[in-house]
């Protein structure tokens, strides 16, 4: 179970990002997390007892960790649900720097990165020649007062008077959200 957050992948999810216009933030993931070492021992036919009840056993520490749900599908997948608040200045990466769904990283100068699922090279091991089918969405709300620098969103969302709401669509590790935001001063 080495590692065992740096190889936690999405496979069907809703993820919220909601940035408020003091710079605070706060996100939710709500669908499934595959430990990919286990996917693919499963695949092979090779997971037994032993590392079946491990694999139980990590629903809980990920309760341990701040999720409000965590349960063990088997094959080596979760459903799960996230749900936490950050401080202006503090980043996040979920579920893991290594292979993530989304970061939110604030800038020297103020602004705020949110970006997306490309894995990052040095992932221990990937979803590709898996049975794990990506479908995703990624939503991004902003408070008013929040400017918009730059974005690749595939469509802007008509949330109400007071947010703004930016979406992705993600079906392939290959797709890379980004934006940049500048919460008021």
């Amino acid at each position: 179970m080495l590692n065992f957050f740096r190889t936690l992948a999405p496979e069907q999810f809703d993820a919220k990002v909601e940035i408020h216009s003091d710079g605070t933030y706060a996100y939710s993931y709500d669908g499934i997390l595959i430990f990919v070492p286990a996917l693919i021992r499963a695949e092979r036919g090779a997971l037994d007892a032993r590392m079946e009840t491990q694999l139980k056993e990590a629903a809980l520490q990920l309760r341990r960790e701040g999720f409000q749900r965590a349960e063990y599908l088997g094959s080596g997948r979760y459903a799960v649900l996230l749900e936490q608040s950050r401080s202006n200045g503090e980043p996040s990466y979920f579920p893991s720097r290594e292979m993530r769904v989304f970061s939110i990283k604030p800038r020297p100068d103020g602004a705020i990165t949110i970006d997306g699922s490309r894995p990052d090279a040095t992932a221990p091991c990937q979803l590709t020649g898996t049975n794990a089918e990506l479908d995703g969405t990624l939503i991004v709300t902003l408070d008013k007062g929040v400017d918009v620098l730059k974005h690749n969103a595939e469509h802007t969302l008509p949330i109400h008077c007071l947010f703004d709401g930016y979406q992705w669509r993600i079906k392939s590790p290959d797709v890379d959200p980004f934006m940049i935001v500048l919460p008021a001063r």
